[in-house]
Order: C-alpha cells, then structure tokens, then sequence
C-alpha cells in the first residue's frame, strides 16, 4: 500500500494544523488494511459450518405398523411406534380389552370439579405389550379415549386412578413381550353410552405413514 498520500508533510505536523485530520485519515488507512487482510486469497473456497446432524434413531423397517384409520374388534391389538425419546423407535401393542360402566356417585367421590356431576364413567380397559424388546420404563403410551357407539367421543376423557381405573407402574417395560395395564375414563351424559375407544397420539415423526392423530385407530364391539 502508498502511505505517502496519507501523510501531511512533516512541516504542517509540526505546525499543528491539521493533527485531528491527520489522526482520522491514518484510523481509516489502518481499517481498511485490517478489512483486506481478512479477505481470503483469489481461488480460496470459503470455509463453511457443518449442517447439524440428527440424533434420534431412525424407526426400524422390518415393524407392520397398523395403518391410520383402522377399525379393530375389541380385544384385538394394534401395533404402533413408541419411544421413551431416549430409546430407540420400536413398537408398542395397544389392545382395548374391554369397557367397564359406572356410576355418578362414583365421578362425585373423584372430586373433579363441581361442573361434571350427573355424567356417567366408563372405564375403557386397555393392555399395553412391548413388542420390540426396546427399554420403554420411562413413559407410557397416551392418547386413547373412549368412544360413543356413533364415533364421537363422551363429554370428557380423564386418566383417573381409582379402583375402577387403575394403570399399572412400566419399570418391567423393558423386555419383548412385556405388558402392562392402563385405563382411561371417559364421562358421558346420562342416557350415553361409551362402546367403543381410539388411539390418535401425535407422533407421525416416528414412522412414515403413521399419522394416527389425522386418522386415528378405532376399536368397536
């Protein structure tokens, strides 16, 4: 770089003139040879951030899932994928078992508020298996309500732990086979009647073609 026209002849600097012109011009020579420096040399590639990669475990390829939109007998299973989020993406059986009727003095005993007495429960039975082996103690499987015999759902779906409704610990999740016991209530109107139950959960991301929430799985007597 020429300096020469940067600088004030050494006459005028020592007459005191211009020292704040001088000072201003020389920060900017200074940058603008700091800014070229970094600039890479002519057919240098520049260097680039590598693209995060993901961590979560593909879901496996070799699992029939049951399709969105099935209709099932009560007492048969469906399987759908599962993971704790720390695990990876297997499989779990949903088997709605059976759907048992209370009674209103029984939703008044629960305590749920002052707006659902005079609704009638039904407990809807459910089994859950491990059907990949997969260590699945951490969490369990949600998203089942009960259904009125028409398809739409009862007036309120609860996950109530009472003598009727109990859903069992997951800490023996871990093995193929494995099962457990859950049970969802779901309050009806007087007159009502919860024959039915389905499975619509959120998690399409687990496995392709398995949006269950868009079209949930449904069981039926």
């Amino acid at each position: 770089m020429d300096w020469r026209p940067l600088f004030a002849p050494w006459g005028e600097l020592m007459s005191g003139r211009r020292p704040i012109a001088l000072v201003a011009v020389l920060a900017f020579a200074l940058s603008a040879c700091s800014s070229t420096a970094d600039v890479p040399p002519p057919g240098t590639a520049p260097t680039s951030v590598p693209a995060p990669t993901s961590t979560s475990a593909p879901a496996r390829k070799n699992i029939a899932y049951t399709k969105p939109g099935t209709k099932l007998k009560i007492g048969e299973k469906a399987v759908v994928p599962f993971t704790t989020g720390s695990s990876p993406v297997g499989a779990v059986g949903i088997t709605a078992t059976r759907i048992d009727r209370g009674t209103e003095a029984e939703v008044a005993q629960l305590n749920l508020g002052d707006d659902l007495p005079g609704l009638v429960p039904f407990y809807v039975q459910v089994t859950v298996s491990n059907e990949t082996g997969d260590d699945f103690s951490a969490a369990r499987v949600i998203g089942i309500r009960g259904l009125l015999k028409d398809g739409s759902k009862g007036r309120i779906g609860l996950s109530a732990d009472s003598p009727k409704c109990h859903s069992d610990a997951t800490g023996d999740f871990t093995a193929k086979g494995a099962t457990y016991g859950t049970c969802t209530m779901e309050l009806a109107v007087p007159g009502a009647t919860v024959t039915g139950a389905k499975y619509d959960d959120g998690y399409a991301w687990l496995a392709k073609g398995t949006d269950y929430q868009a079209n949930p799985i449904g069981w039926q007597p």
